[in-house]
């Protein structure tokens, strides 16, 4: 089958660093490439486990890391090479194991990608997953497949840059029939947005600043409209052509950020707080949103994130990346609360215990996405870098959310 697959050269990664040395270029890894391939279909591992043929697949934030930075990220240590990236997948059940119950073949399913204790079959399961966090589970590299913290990242299971990928029956969910693809392959980054937010939820009469315009950033908008209806909002958005999506189906205020560094006086007016233009020193605020949701995970924006937080207030860092060189002064003189979240596993809601994967494909089901405001750009695999390419000039190209898609 047709697949994008990620490789790591260590001979490319010594070559990489010597030149980096010496011509001071980044510290990313220089053994990394990502390039289209045949390869073998991905074979059943188990009894308990499917194959899922690819319809779409999402370009996610981790994708980009890959792609763009090399980064290696900082669950490096659950990687085994060579492995098919695309953890944000949709497809068709083509073939099951033989304890597989209510799975059945021709089926579509979206994919929870974290391949945590039950789907390696770990007994007794970590500590983590005890506490349905997934996402922070201790056994990454242990059970009955090697390394990979999710499909998509772990070569048994390879992921939906390819034809076909794995999952266990426990990741799979399976999709309403009066509900689109288009919505469905949004299902597993809204999920991350409703975990963000029901991490730490607004309380009533709460300003929430969300830092960042992105797929992400606009699928947090509509988990906060969806799970605190009356919430306050302003969205940062990197682009002008962001804010225009978000105004066409959402009544947030949006300001356009022009970068870091630019949108103070928009949250200081939004907030009733104070800019403080030091010199020398970034730009601070004195008060601030009571809530603010990060979802670039980029460094210059984490530090605005942190410095439009108030007092003793909250900071959801929701974007997945490798930041680095981060001035972390104002959480000492701030006193700032910092959340992260994860992908998958249980959340708090209406008075009970849910499956954040199984509330955002509800949610999706009974008050539908703005998809031809979210996903913009659609692939075929050969078309890898003019996705790529999309993605990298956005300015350029308008691209929000991205994805490869096959024929069915």
């Amino acid at each position: 089958m047709k697949a994008i697959v990620a490789s790591f050269s260590s001979g490319r990664e010594v070559l990489g660093r010597v030149r980096s040395r010496f011509l001071r270029m980044g510290d990313s890894s220089h053994g990394i490439s990502v390039e289209l391939a045949d390869i073998p279909e991905p074979v059943v591992i188990g009894q308990d486990w499917v194959k899922i043929r690819t319809i779409m697949s999402g370009i996610s934030a981790m994708d980009e890391g890959l792609v763009f930075r090399h980064d290696h990220f900082s669950w490096a240590p659950f990687l085994s090479f060579p492995f098919v990236p695309g953890n944000e997948n949709m497809g068709i059940v083509t073939e099951t194991g033989s304890e597989i119950v209510g799975i059945e073949i021709g089926e579509r399913a979206v994919v929870d990608p974290i391949l945590s204790c039950r789907p390696r079959g770990v007994e007794p399961i970590c500590p983590s997953c005890a506490r349905g966090e997934p996402s922070w589970c201790l056994s990454f590299s242990s059970g009955s497949i090697g390394p990979g913290i999710m499909v998509g990242a772990c070569p048994e299971t390879g992921g939906g840059w390819g034809g076909s990928f794995l999952a266990h029956r426990s990741q799979v969910r399976l999709i309403p029939r009066d509900m689109e693809s288009d919505q469905a392959v949004l299902v597993p980054e809204f999920a991350r947005a409703v975990k963000a937010v029901l991490s730490r939820p607004p309380a009533a009469g709460e300003r929430v600043v969300i830092v960042g315009g992105g797929s992400l950033g606009l699928l947090m908008l509509i988990a906060l409209e969806a799970l605190a209806p009356g919430t306050a909002v302003l969205l940062i958005a990197e682009h002008s052509f962001e804010a225009d999506a978000a105004a066409k189906f959402s009544r947030a205020d949006v300001a356009v950020s022009h970068g870091p560094g630019t949108a103070f006086e928009d949250v200081a007016k939004f907030t009733g707080a104070t800019v403080r233009y030091n010199r020398p020193g970034r730009t601070n605020i004195e008060g601030g949103a009571d809530l603010v949701y990060e979802t670039t995970g980029k460094g210059e924006y984490i530090e605005d994130a942190i410095r439009f937080a108030g007092e003793g207030k909250r900071l959801v860092l929701a974007g997945f990346r490798q930041p680095s060189g981060i001035d972390l002064g104002p959480l000492w003189f701030k006193g700032i609360e910092i959340r992260t979240t994860g992908f998958s596993g249980a959340v708090s809601y209406n008075g009970g215990i849910s499956d954040v994967f199984d509330l955002a494909l509800d949610l999706v089901r009974n008050s539908p996405l703005p998809v031809s405001e979210i996903l913009t750009h659609k692939f075929r695999l050969e078309e890898h870098r003019q996705a790529f390419t999309a993605i990298e000039n956005r300015a350029a190209s308008k691209a929000i959310k991205v994805i490869f898609h096959q024929a069915v």
